[in-house]
């Protein structure tokens, strides 16, 4: 590979001058003394050197800039070299020329200075290896060099790339890494010293954010690279050729960096992004872009006419065609005395924003309460964007106990663009509607439940582990269905703004005297002379699952991790009477009065029993024998039935699953037929902790019918101790079988995890 020459070398002055003094390289690099210089390597030695600064003129990107980039100069050019030292150093994609003048009897001009990007300076030594990017071009520095001097560059595996030797009068060396191989170490060897450097990708890439904008778009591009702190120039070019936009940003390393370009003309594309890193040089360039005519932009309703009640949230959906900027109003303050707006801005580009309205929030920023803000009433749902939200009318409240926002028809309209005018594109009506309690009912789910699984939804459990009912089994999770509108609101305003983590926390907090709303869970069968005792809820025993958009919440407790006010368990044996109570306050401004509905259920106990034949639990000694039951505990439960042998001879312990039915029966299968008729075994219930809640009941293994009708004999007759009278076989199996037989129905065992409020 041959050295690299660069630099367009021109004389002026005398003829005998021109024909005399040329430049046969030039080029700016680290010197090892410190800072930038300029090298130019004469092809002879000149008699009548620099004087000084003033007999030179630099040229950066076509400025002259002599004054600011010159410090001075440490080679005059009688030795046939030039060198001059500059201020700071110049990054590879300026353009750089140099103009001496009263030289060698005339004047010299080099221009398009190769600017090199890190400079090597190979030493006894050998020193240390240098990082160099793939595609930089690099100066290798030897102070002792001269036209013999001899250069070569070897691949890690000790294959030559380059064997070359430096110019005349110069001490610098220019490589060009664009063509070895990245991920490659090498060495460089110049007469006895020695350097090294590796060859790194920098990774440099630019990607347009939209290949085809309108005139009214900015158009921008992502770059990112592998180091970071460094700037990079962006370009921007025309069809033609023509830079018409430049942006300068600095790389980050880890991420995309943006460079925005603005808008700019359809017709005179297609326009292309150059990005040059400026500390290698190394550049990028983008995909075409196109520029086309922006049509005028329209903002419509998906739905004109929008309901929901009073104290809830209500979501507006507004489509934007050509344009990502809209103006909303909610309201009017003539008509209806409130007015709610703000601008906005289609940030995810699906030519949609739907817009929340808390109503339950409205009117009091516009009181002066610093608490709750405009963009607390006013908020925009996934990664589009609302700004400058104000409310306006004779309509405020205090706090959230004044009367909320009337159920009335409030108007709205809205605007392409970032401003109201007297002409909006769309008209529609918000119809907000009256709130009601409708009721509260009670429903049961198995103890390890966790119905905030999102893979199963609340809906989807109805009838499976999710079942109406007035009997709930001991230390099973209770479930309140509560159907009420207009408290969407107050929850949302928890979490947003009360820094609630989640839905049960912000229900929890939101619950209270004084507060939004308040549910009870009361035993009220407590005697005479006794108030009702209320269970302690907290974030530990309560998971609150929601349905908005249906006005549905449930509410569901863990009894196994509850206890009552005062201090008591909760007991199914004394079969607690509960009345759960689920009040929206008066004070909110919500309702006149407090707006309450009562669901009444019993806490039974956890049991479970056996159907029986002569009061015993019978299975053929034969394939897939069912033992069934009935239970209090919730449709869905996963139980086993432990069926344990009470023979030496015949040792098992079978524990086949089984899941309760929606009437509370289950049916567990196992396969019998490795033992004798005869045999006795206990059998009992256990549950998905592996605890018994069902009294042991006594089982026998009976005689397998044949399909003839008839008794197949078994293998050893049993007396009326249940145990064989013959010998056992010679190696009898004394192991425990697992469990072998499958439930009814086989299902996962979800847990409840309880929020951490």
């Amino acid at each position: 590979m041959a050295s690299v020459l660069v630099g367009t070398v021109a004389a002026s002055g005398t003829a005998a001058a021109a024909g005399n003094v040329s430049v046969e390289q030039a080029v700016e690099y680290s010197a090892a003394s410190g800072g930038s210089t300029i090298e130019l390597a004469l092809n002879e030695s000149v008699t009548n050197g620099l004087d000084g600064t003033d007999e030179l003129a630099l040229y950066l990107d076509g400025d002259e800039v002599s004054g600011t980039l010159v410090d001075r100069i440490d080679a005059d050019g009688t030795d046939g070299r030039v060198e001059i030292d500059l201020t700071q150093d110049v990054a590879p994609n300026r353009n750089l020329s140099v103009k001496l003048t009263d030289f060698g009897s005339g004047s010299v001009t080099a221009t398009d200075i190769s600017v090199s990007s890190k400079t090597i300076t190979p030493a006894s030594d050998g020193g240390s290896d240098a990082n160099v990017y793939h595609g930089e071009v690099i100066a290798v520095e030897d102070r002792d060099a001269n036209a013999d001097t001899n250069l070569v560059v070897e691949a890690g595996g000790g294959s030559v790339v380059l064997d070359g030797s430096y110019a005349d009068n110069s001490q610098v060396y220019v490589f060009d890494t664009d063509d070895v191989d990245a991920g490659e170490r090498y060495d460089v060897t110049s007469g006895s010293d020695a350097a090294g450097f590796r060859i790194s990708d920098l990774e440099l890439a630019v990607e347009v954010s939209d290949t085809n904008v309108t005139d009214e778009d900015s158009i921008t591009a992502d770059v990112t690279a592998i180091r970071g702190g460094t700037t990079a120039t962006g370009t921007l070019t025309d069809g033609d050729g023509d830079e018409v936009a430049t942006a300068v940003e600095t790389l980050d390393g880890t991420e995309a960096v943006e460079f925005d370009f603005g808008s700019q003309s359809a017709g005179n594309g297609p326009y292309t992004v150059s990005v040059t890193d400026n500390q290698s040089g190394l550049a990028v360039t983008s995909t075409d872009i196109t520029v086309s005519e922006s049509q005028e932009g329209e903002v419509r309703f998906e739905d004109s006419v929008v309901s929901d009640e009073r104290g809830d949230v209500v979501s507006v959906t507004y489509q934007l065609e050509n344009t990502d900027d809209g103006y909303i109003v909610i309201g009017d303050e003539g008509e209806d005395n409130y007015a709610v707006s703000g601008q906005i801005t289609d940030d995810d580009g699906d030519g949609e924003v739907t817009v929340l309205f808390n109503s339950y929030l409205a009117g009091v920023p516009n009181s002066g309460n610093a608490s709750i803000a405009a963009s607390d009433v006013l908020s925009v749902s996934g990664d589009d964007e609302i700004s400058g939200v104000s409310e306006s009318g004779s309509f405020a409240r205090a706090d959230l106990t004044a009367e909320a926002l009337d159920a009335a028809s409030y108007t709205m309209n809205a605007t392409a663009g970032t401003s109201q005018i007297d002409d909006p594109d769309a008209v529609g009506t918000l119809r907000l509607e009256a709130r009601s309690t409708e009721h509260v009912q009670s429903w049961v789910a198995p103890k390890d439940a966790d119905l905030t699984d999102e893979d199963v939804g609340i809906y989807d459990r109805v009838g499976t582990t999710l079942t109406q009912s007035t009997a709930v089994a001991d230390g099973d999770i209770v479930v309140h269905r509560v159907t009420a509108s207009g408290i969407e609101g107050a929850i949302d305003y928890r979490t947003d703004v009360g820094g609630a983590s989640n839905t049960t926390a912000a229900f929890l907090q939101a619950t209270g005297d004084g507060d939004a709303f308040n549910i009870w869970v009361n035993r009220t069968n407590v005697g005479a002379n006794a108030d009702e005792d209320p269970l302690h809820l907290n974030n530990s025993n309560v998971v609150v699952v929601d349905d908005p958009d249906n006005d549905t919440y449930f509410v569901a407790v863990e009894l196994s991790n509850v206890n009552y006010q005062s201090g008591a368990p909760v007991r199914g044996d004394g079969d607690d009477e509960i009345t759960t109570t689920f009040s929206v306050s008066g004070a909110t401004g919500l309702s006149d009065d407090d707006d309450e509905e009562t669901a009444n259920y019993t806490i039974t106990e956890r049991d479970a029993g056996f159907d029986t034949t002569d009061g015993r639990v019978t299975v053929e000694a034969a394939v897939n024998q069912s033992v069934s039951g009935t239970t209090t505990i919730a449709p869905g439960s996963d139980v086993e039935v432990s069926l344990a042998s009470e023979s030496q001879a015949n040792p098992f312990i079978h524990r086949p699953g089984a899941t309760v039915t929606s009437n509370g029966t289950f049916t567990a299968t196992s396969d019998m037929s490795k033992y004798a008729a005869g045999v006795n075994f206990t059998a009992d219930v256990l549950d998905v902790d592996g605890d018994s809640f069902a009294a042991d009941k006594d089982g026998r293994i009976v005689s397998a019918a044949t399909a003839n009708g008839s008794v197949e004999s078994a293998s050893a007759n049993v007396n009326t101790t249940g145990e064989p009278t013959e010998q056992p076989p010679e190696e009898p199996s004394t192991t425990v079988d697992d469990v072998e037989a499958t439930a009814t129905s086989t299902r996962t065992r979800p847990r409840l995890h309880a929020p951490i409020r």
